[in-house]
């Protein structure tokens, strides 16, 4: 069969989830988003190695902001490592299980990506799921605890109405 079939163990292929990619000497591997999408902030994962014999300023651009790492001669960046905010995408515009579009650029030639992007669903990417921010409450309902009364105020809103059972007489 291998006379006349390609053999599947010499073709390259991404084994992840991410995508492996080059930006001339600098190689990209496993890259994914992990976020729940639809304008939700994302986390990005994977590596970028620098295999290039000078230092290379790379840079990342999606959703909505351009990322940059200076790195050394045969020096990598490992995502999962970093500091949140610094691989942070703001604004992932596309849902889980689709591509977000990037350009990665090594200063002298820019790729055009379509970087997967993924959700909580599997544990392993859950712990890098960006948590939402708060969403301010209505500061005027909120009373500090020292300033609480006993007061009961009507809200307005039908809780139901008490009953007494009459009691049994013996």
């Amino acid at each position: 069969c291998s006379a006349v079939n390609e053999q599947a163990t010499v073709r390259e292929y991404s084994p992840s989830d991410g995508i492996v990619e080059n930006v001339g000497e600098v190689e990209l591997r496993n890259l994914l988003v992990v976020s729940n999408g639809d304008g939700e902030a994302g986390r990005l994962l994977g590596t970028v190695v620098n295999a290039s014999p000078d230092d290379v300023d790379f840079s990342l651009a999606m959703g909505g902001t351009t990322l940059s790492w200076s790195i050394e001669s045969g020096d990598k960046i490992i995502f999962e490592d970093a500091t949140a905010s610094d691989v942070t995408v703001p604004n992932v515009d596309t849902l889980p299980g689709t591509g977000l579009r990037a350009d990665a650029s090594n200063g002298t030639e820019t790729v055009e990506l379509n970087v997967p992007v993924v959700d909580g669903t599997l544990a392993d990417y859950r712990e890098y799921l960006p948590t939402p921010s708060p969403t301010p409450m209505d500061a005027a309902t909120m009373v500090p605890s020292d300033e609480a009364t006993d007061v009961q105020q009507d809200t307005g809103a039908d809780t139901g109405t008490a009953t007494e059972e009459p009691a049994e007489s013996q």
